[in-house]
């Protein structure tokens, strides 16, 4: 089934949330939801390509200077210029009312609002779009990835490392990075097959077989 939100994340600093958006890659239609704020500013790039790869020029990308009113305007000007030949980079757009968003990877969006409220009424606004029920936001942990069922449930993405964002501390980075150096260290003894002796130096207690073979230096 073609989900046009596919997941959710919230991130650390309670007033932003990331979206999987179906179809970016071809078209912004995501962005008829802001239609009517007023744009501050845009990051916008723009690059053409051979659709067919009938010859190897390579097109520059290049800035979109030109300024938006709204996102109406915006939205208007890209059914324009954009076409099967035509790539379009949203790095951020700001509206005046102080929130942003961020395209990742044609696939996701970065939204930043002003407050845990404007979060959580947006949220539960956007879904309803596509006919999800409106879920228990604070139930949600940051920094998990939530996938929405067609029941309208949520499956959170099952994973030891939770991914950090860009409002973690540096104290919280460092740690973080501590403990996965940590635990990569401890996968790639295992890997290797290197046995581990406890801290008396005593060899369990296995049978002689295995034994056998933990002192002779190859796996059980």
């Amino acid at each position: 089934m073609n989900q046009l939100i596919t997941n959710i994340e919230l991130l650390s600093n309670q007033k932003s949330f990331s979206l999987g958006i179906s179809n970016t890659g071809d078209n912004l239609w995501f962005l008829m939801h802001f239609k009517k704020l007023e744009i501050l500013n845009t990051v916008i790039y723009r690059q053409q390509y051979n659709e067919f790869r009938i010859t190897k020029t390579k097109y520059p990308t290049r800035r979109l200077m030109k300024k938006f009113a709204n996102t109406a305007d915006f939205l208007d000007y890209l059914s324009l210029i954009s076409g099967p030949t035509k790539r379009i980079f949203l790095y951020e757009i700001a509206f005046t009312n102080g929130w942003k968003i961020k395209e990742h990877c044609y696939t996701h969006f970065t939204i930043y609002t002003n407050s845990l409220e404007e979060r959580n009424t947006l949220i539960n606004y956007l879904i309803n779009s596509v006919c999800y029920d409106p879920i228990a936001i604070d139930s949600l942990e940051p920094n998990i990835t939530y996938y929405f069922k067609a029941s309208g449930s949520l499956e959170e993405y099952k994973s030891d490392i939770i991914i950090p964002d860009e409002f973690w501390s540096e104290e919280r980075l460092e740690k973080w990075k501590e403990d996965v150096n940590k635990r990569d260290n401890i996968e790639e003894e295992v890997e290797k097959g290197e046995p581990f002796i406890n801290s008396n130096n005593i060899l369990p207690d296995f049978p002689s077989i295995k034994l056998k073979g933990w002192i002779e230096g190859y796996p059980f």
